[in-house]
């Protein structure tokens, strides 16, 4: 068990002594964002996906973007069952600051994706792509989560930290052509042990996290890079 009294003392000795280096090279570790996409009119969320590991141990999670839905390898023992839903509404909130109303509604995805026939037998790309058509969105964002593990604890003192790695990718609908990826992959740690921390420890506060602010952290890191042009 880690105790909150020593985690603040570590973290706020280790912000005081490293807020100024960190602040500009934070997360190189924990997260890569990828080059802007083509400029976005109408973006939908496609219901995040769960597994992909054998994408994950080539280190090439795009592969995933064209394995059908019933090759990805889903492993139970790191991912909660209702996870997709959880990042796919992270994004879906993330989305609409930078987007507003030129995000699909998640309804309305929601009940077009349900609307699709056969998904076992077809890739994330090629979903994404008739789901774009349904909607009349010109870029379908496509998720994949690969482990997402709640804390085991409090805020204050925590057995096992939150955990929690994404994938996501922005396919064109015209072409099916990936024009965006990022990725996001963290567990907690005090900032004694990772120091590149500190910016999160200054944003979400100095206490452990929930999987679900740990995630949500990671999303709008990751979505610094799908800015307009």
């Amino acid at each position: 068990m880690i105790p909150f009294k020593n985690f603040f003392w570590q973290t706020l000795t280790g912000a005081v002594l490293v807020f100024s280096f960190c602040i500009g090279v934070a997360g190189q570790a924990e997260a890569q964002t990828g080059q802007q996409a083509d400029r976005i009119e109408r973006i939908a969320v496609m219901p995040f996906l769960l597994g992909g590991s054998d994408a994950i141990k080539e280190h090439k999670l795009e592969k995933s973007l064209d394995c059908q839905l019933r090759g990805l390898c889903t492993l139970m023992d790191d991912l909660q069952s209702d996870a997709g839903q959880i990042l796919t509404d992270i994004f879906q909130q993330e989305l609409k600051k930078t987007y507003g109303d030129n995000v699909v509604p998640a309804a309305q995805v929601q009940a077009a994706y349900n609307s699709l026939t056969e998904k076992q037998n077809r890739t994330p790309r090629e979903l994404a792509m008739e789901l774009g058509k349904e909607l009349r969105a010109d870029h379908v964002m496509v998720g994949l989560v690969w482990r997402y593990k709640q804390r085991e604890g409090s805020s204050m003192s925590v057995q096992s930290p939150a955990s929690v790695a994404f994938s996501a990718y922005v396919v064109k609908v015209a072409d099916g052509a990936l024009t965006w990826k990022a990725n996001f992959d963290k567990t907690q740690s005090s900032l004694s042990e990772n120091l590149f921390d500190a910016p999160m420890f200054l944003k979400q506060g100095m206490k452990w996290l929930t999987a679900e602010e740990l995630a949500s952290y990671g999303a709008g890191k990751m979505l610094k890079g799908l800015a307009d042009k």
